[in-house]
């Protein structure tokens, strides 16, 4: 792939503006399977003793725009800035409007409604874009009371997904907020040794292992027991523990945990910089030093900038995975 050509643009609140590209030490462009938000950071270069230099927009409260070429990858805004006396830099840190699906909560009481239907009415409320919302046709009857938005949408969709069996990622595309179904890329990048992947790190860990749920009824009597006994047998016995009223199909939800939670597998790549590869996408690896070749999903990317030079760095899982939550309570009539 081409060296993607990029560009910031910021504006400060008074509404000076300026592509502040070149000024730029470097740019890292992150995001996470766990966050909300994805982040922007950039090191404008800065001299109160050289009068040549311009000023850079990096007041907080400003904005900042990330492109590649005509594309806007990220509408953000400069929340976090930092100055040392001894540097010849400002560092800036900017979100995307994630933030304030987790920064803001709201009281809500859903009766029969879908996901979807749910997140379109409170981002409208709080005024932020929506774009693609994923159907899930789920009617779900639960009360939210003082939730954050992220936890909301989120646990609507988990909900959903407990029905459909599929699973779900937001995102923004720009300033609008998206809900995507999490599947495989149409065309996965594919990472090899003397073409793209500079280095390559597996890691194997059953610490945060689940091989066991217990399903209870609300009598606090025991149900039934989904187990991997070949795990337990091996890694000794780690038991979760769920209640049966809160599941549709609290067997199957059960079944997804072991799933979700068996011997992990993280695998870190530093690869030349690709916009392609981002959380949420596949990406099919063959490094012949470690044995990792297959398909894996990105759990985490960061790309930057750095002299002339573009790196991707991402983190890869067996699994693609969701960020489930449960927050809010079963309405009670």
């Amino acid at each position: 792939m081409e060296q993607a050509y990029v560009k910031i643009r910021c504006t400060d609140p008074d509404g000076t503006t300026a592509n502040i590209t070149q000024l730029c030490r470097s740019i890292t462009w992150r995001g996470d399977w766990r966050s909300a938000a994805r982040t922007l950071s950039y090191s404008p270069a800065a001299s109160a003793g050289d009068p040549r230099l311009p000023r850079a927009p990096t007041e907080l409260g400003g904005s900042a725009q990330f492109w590649h070429e005509s594309e806007l990858l990220m509408d953000a805004y400069a929340l976090e800035r930092t100055r040392d006396s001894l540097g010849n830099t400002i560092d800036v840190t900017a979100y995307d409007r994630g933030l304030y699906l987790t920064r803001n909560s709201d009281f809500r009481r859903v009766e029969g409604q879908t996901a979807e239907a749910v997140t379109a009415s409170v981002c409208g409320k709080f005024g932020i874009p929506v774009g693609e919302l994923a159907v899930t046709g789920v009617p779900i009857t639960r009360n939210f009371l003082g939730v954050s938005l992220y936890k909301i949408i989120l646990t609507m969709y988990s909900l959903a997904a407990d029905r459909t069996g599929k699973q779900y990622r937001i995102r923004f595309r720009g300033p609008k907020l998206e809900v995507v179904e999490l599947k495989q890329s149409e065309e996965s990048v594919i990472l090899k040794p003397g073409s793209n992947l500079l280095s390559c790190v597996a890691k194997e860990s059953a610490s945060a292992m689940t091989n066991s749920v217990a399903i209870y009824d609300d009598q606090c009597g025991l149900v039934s027991t989904q187990e991997d006994g070949e795990a337990v047998k091996l890694y000794g016995l780690m038991q979760a523990a769920i209640r049966a009223g809160a599941y549709d199909d609290p067997a199957g939800h059960a079944k997804q945990l072991l799933k979700e939670n068996g011997l992990k597998t993280t695998i870190t790549v530093n690869t030349l910089g690709d916009l392609r590869l981002i959380t949420g996408n596949t990406v099919a690896v063959e490094e012949p030093v470690t044995g990792i070749q297959g398909l894996f999903w990105i759990l985490s990317d960061s790309h930057t900038w750095q002299r002339g030079v573009y790196r991707t760095k991402l983190t890869l899982s067996l699994e693609g995975l969701m960020d489930k939550q449960s927050a809010g309570s079963e309405a009670r009539r």
